[in-house]
């Protein structure tokens, strides 16, 4: 059976330690479930749990088609749920997060930024995939411990755990896969047109490995473990504390890099065979018409199409329209349709030699990670770097923030270092030879966050600069936290 087959796990308390390395972390679940009964007066029926993730490599290419290489974290969202009569309420051991009531049917306004969307998003994913004409009320505690805009996917561990708690407590029957489907239709109901590869590491996370996500043909997910070496390769993550909230900043960033990646796709498509398409095609698509001995050979001659039929210039909407011999109307209604935008043109070229070359290195870097070779992690390393380079000078999703601190990360012994998630703020994701891992970490606190953040304190640190194991995905407690 393949892990898209499999149902959300019931996880065995007994297996806590095997999920959390935190002393800390028993202590966590006992204040949900403690929150839970002051506030409803009674107790939780069961506790879940959804992991954030950190892609390892593969960035801003999954709408595009294209395979990536994350892994779950430790840091996740926690609800504690209960199905008794009455209202149906969502709360927080948060106090800055008010409690929110809902109804079935249930209505999000995307243009709010209001918290207790991100359930609702992946409540109404749920409830839509099943078909549920009859909803049972639902009382949730949350707590998240994923940084909000570190680029560790908090609003989609938020939307799965959303999801696999409305899933359990209305007896739904769908597996990983269609838990998927859900997860990702339900975020786009809060304005943001992802590709997939948070929810689908988010809920099919494997403890110990990283997972190879393919999207094209089909969804689909191969364990990747790293080879036996010494030393053993650590990925240590470290928040740039640059909030960037992709769900707010979408119309200038995410969301027109997705519609770029679509007009590149177009434009490719009628160089390669003369088609004009009224059709939404990816890149992983148009990679289709190209002859090679293997992806790899593949992608480099697409690199060769971009620099011969695409241009380095700002695209307008009247270029692309002389391009493929459509309006600008048809253009906005085929390639932007209901997706919000603010541009003053599109960089076609920029985004799509990203997204080739950034493509090709996932498929290295899964091929290197297959073989004891004893410059395994310099040669992982020296791909994390190309990535993130592509990243910043060809996609501009880097910060001022995130430039500072990856060079710190370097100069402290990382192999390789790069931003990781969105982009445009967040965290950066390094490779660091185990042994080195302590003297790496005090290093960049002391070069970055006791320079540039000095008021945060020891535990505050920890919270912002940590190694995290592979982790478990989605999954819900067989027992008590009291």
């Amino acid at each position: 059976m393949s892990i898209l087959d499999e149902s959300i796990p019931l996880i065995s308390t007994k297996q806590f330690d095997q999920v959390y390395s935190s002393k800390d972390a028993k202590q966590r679940y006992k204040r949900v479930t403690e929150a839970f009964e002051q506030k409803f007066g009674f107790p939780p029926e069961f506790v879940c749990r959804s992991p954030g993730r950190v892609n390892l490599i593969g960035e801003h290419i999954d709408y595009s088609g294209y395979s990536v290489l994350p892994m779950g974290i430790e840091r996740d969202m926690v609800m504690a749920c209960a199905t008794q009569p009455g209202q149906s309420i969502v709360a927080n051991v948060n106090e800055k997060y008010p409690p929110r009531s809902f109804e079935h049917p249930v209505a999000i306004d995307a243009s709010v930024h209001e918290w207790s969307n991100y359930f609702l998003c992946g409540h109404k994913g749920v409830i839509d995939s099943l078909g549920l004409k009859t909803v049972k009320p639902m009382q949730v505690m949350c707590d998240g411990n994923v940084p909000a805009g570190g680029g560790l996917s908090s609003s989609s561990a938020f939307v799965c755990c959303a999801a696999v708690a409305t899933h359990h407590c209305n007896n739904g029957t769908l597996n990983k896969a269609g838990m998927t489907a859900a997860a990702i239709k339900g975020e786009s109901y809060a304005g943001v047109q992802t590709g997939g590869m948070d929810q689908s590491i988010s809920l099919m996370a494997l403890n110990g490995a990283a997972l190879l996500i393919d999207f094209y043909p089909k969804l689909n997910a191969t364990p990747t473990i790293f080879p036996p070496v010494d030393p053993a390769p650590v990925f240590v993550i470290a928040n740039s504390l640059k909030v960037a909230d992709k769900h707010v900043t979408a119309p200038t960033n995410y969301n027109l890099r997705v519609v770029e990646c679509r007009l590149a796709a177009a434009l490719l498509l009628k160089a390669i065979n003369g088609t004009t398409t009224r059709d939404l095609v990816t890149m992983r698509q148009v990679q289709d018409l190209v002859q090679g001995e293997s992806e790899v050979d593949k992608l480099g001659k697409l690199l060769e199409l971009v620099e011969k039929h695409l241009e380095q210039k700002v695209y307008s909407y009247a270029d692309i329209s002389q391009v493929l011999g459509l309006s600008e109307d048809e253009i906005k209604h085929i390639f932007v349709g209901s997706i919000v935008i603010q541009t003053d043109g599109f960089r076609l070229y920029q985004r799509a030699k990203h997204v080739f070359s950034e493509a090709r290195r996932v498929l290295i870097f899964k091929q290197t990670c297959s073989n004891t070779d004893k410059d395994l992690l310099s040669k992982l390393g020296e791909l994390m770097n190309a990535s993130h380079e592509s990243c910043r000078d060809l996609f501009n999703c880097s910060a001022d923030e995130l430039e500072t601190l990856r060079q710190i990360a370097l100069e402290s012994g990382a192999l390789g270092s790069r931003l990781t998630g969105a982009g445009w703020g967040g965290c950066t994701v390094s490779l660091v030879p185990e042994p080195l891992v302590p003297k790496f970490i005090e290093q960049v606190k002391s070069k970055y966050y006791n320079r540039y953040y000095p008021s945060l304190d020891p535990k505050q640190l920890d919270d912002v600069i940590f190694a995290s194991k592979p982790c478990i995905g989605a999954g819900i407690w067989d027992g008590s936290f009291k």
